[in-house]
């Protein structure tokens, strides 16, 4: 048998002596890999990688991000429930932040009527159901004042 304390008893969370590790000297001396980077990593290189996409008629060069956020718009405008509730809640935490950055720098900024007429249309287009009909669209009294002073 070994040479053990007498006061030190072996257990559960309580390993031989011989055991543990030394002091000074990890438990894991290699350490990380230096090409382990995580799967945020990843997804971010990814996201960020190029893809050449068709848009009139013309191959456009843009990133996986921006191809994402064009297709989620585009079937937002074109009635997808899903895809609308998706780009409004982003827009919603976009929102947040830029608050929230413009707290630290004293900044405000409010909307103007443009602003206003624009997301009174598309709630009214929320609310029929109807995106992206133009035919059907009547400006009401608010829209048409836009331009005006």
């Amino acid at each position: 048998m070994s040479k053990q304390d007498p006061d030190y008893e072996v257990g559960y969370g309580k390993p031989p002596k011989h055991s543990q590790f030394k002091k000074g000297h990890s438990g894991n001396p290699k350490g990380r890999p230096k090409g382990a980077k995580g799967v945020g990593a990843s997804i971010m290189r990814e996201l960020e990688r190029k893809v050449t996409i068709r848009e009139g008629g013309q191959e456009v060069i843009i990133s996986k991000a921006e191809a994402v956020a064009k297709r989620i718009t585009n079937k937002a405008l074109s009635g997808d429930m899903g895809a609308s509730k998706v780009l409004l809640q982003f827009d919603a935490e976009q929102g947040q932040q830029v608050e929230v950055d413009g707290e630290q720098s004293g900044q405000t900024s409010l909307p103007d009527q443009t602003d206003e007429a624009v997301l009174k249309y598309f709630a009214q287009q929320v609310r029929e159901n109807d995106f992206g009909s133009e035919t059907n669209h009547k400006p009401n009294k608010d829209e048409s004042d836009v331009g005006d002073p």
